[in-house]
């Protein structure tokens, strides 16, 4: 929405997972993007995710977080949880791109934890194959419960908000670096990774610019890894996430490592990730998406930037899908 002053609103962006709900709503003016407002709300620990208690917990929380903030409008940009998105690269032949609708269901039927026949799909190509001369097309597909689709809706129109869109997180997060921290033209040639860790799970992207190359669930987050000795294997993840991508013909090499991540996340997470950087030989950053923006300092939009361990980028990364 554009306002008479020549500010631009943006949809509400809404990340709601396993462990939070995030609402976001960013704007643009003459100076660039601001945070117009946002709100955080921890869901109780003896609430599981995914059941009855939390959906009334997560229409709850989303009532009085528009009842507490001056949020503009109705409209929001969503996506689903990590547990709810099943994304697996597959590899097409040329020619039958053209019936990648009838392929898609064919090749993941066996890999999915649902029916196919309940399947919403999508597919992003990744590499055409035609600079080696294969015949071969690399795809990235996505794939979810139609049922869990409609459960995620009934959430968003019981609590009286308009679902404008829902994307899903790879993209959000690519948003986030790209408006943040890609801003210069020559990064964008960069292969980078990004990881975002959550409550029950580490987010993985590869990107070049804004074309996804990448991604990936690793089943552990800030819960498992206070838990014991989970970091090793975190990093060992993420390493075959790197060895993977790196095998694939014409992706290129990875050149940068964005951990978008609170001011106050792990320093032992930090210390690690400097570590593969050097292993790597390439530059490594915290992308801290509160840091990098300019808050709109009234009474709509209270937020703490001091020692913040959550991360905001994928909300961000929503809100923002209301520029295009």
């Amino acid at each position: 929405m554009l306002g008479m002053n020549g500010k631009k609103i943006c949809p509400i962006g809404v990340d709601l997972g396993s462990g939070y709900l995030r609402m976001v709503q960013l704007g643009k003016n003459g100076q660039g993007l601001f945070l117009h407002s946002a709100a955080l709300r921890q869901k109780p620990a003896d609430i599981e995710f995914h059941t009855p208690a939390w959906q009334h917990w997560a229409i709850e929380s989303i009532r009085e977080v528009l009842r507490d903030n001056a949020f503009k409008g109705k409209a929001v940009v969503t996506a689903l949880p990590s547990d709810d998105l099943f994304i697996d690269p597959i590899k097409v032949p040329r020619s039958a791109m053209d019936r990648i609708s009838t392929i898609l269901p064919q090749k993941l039927q066996k890999r999915l934890p649902f029916p196919v026949e309940n399947a919403l799909f999508q597919h992003i190509p990744i590499d055409s194959g035609e600079k080696n001369g294969s015949d071969i097309v690399d795809v990235l597909t996505v794939s979810t419960n139609r049922e869990l689709v409609n459960r995620h809706l009934a959430i968003y129109e019981k609590a009286g908000l308009e679902v404008s869109g829902i994307s899903i997180w790879p993209v959000a997060m690519v948003k986030s670096f790209m408006n943040f921290f890609c801003r210069r033209s020559n990064e964008q040639d960069i292969v980078a990774i990004l990881i975002n860790v959550g409550t029950n799970h580490t987010n993985v992207v590869i990107t070049r610019g804004v074309n996804l190359l990448f991604a990936r669930v690793v089943s552990i987050g800030y819960t498992q890894l206070e838990q014991g000795q989970m970091v090793q294997r975190l990093f060992s993840e993420i390493d075959a996430c790197v060895r993977y991508f790196e095998e694939c013909p014409a992706t290129g090499q990875i050149g940068r490592i964005v951990f978008l991540a609170g001011s106050g996340t792990s320093r032992t997470l930090c210390d690690r990730l400097a570590g593969l950087a050097q292993k790597m030989q390439v530059p490594a950053q915290i992308g801290d998406v509160i840091s990098a923006i300019e808050i709109n300092h009234g009474p709509e939009c209270i937020i703490d930037r001091r020692n913040c361990k959550v991360d905001w980028a994928t909300a961000f990364g929503l809100s923002l899908e209301g520029l295009n």
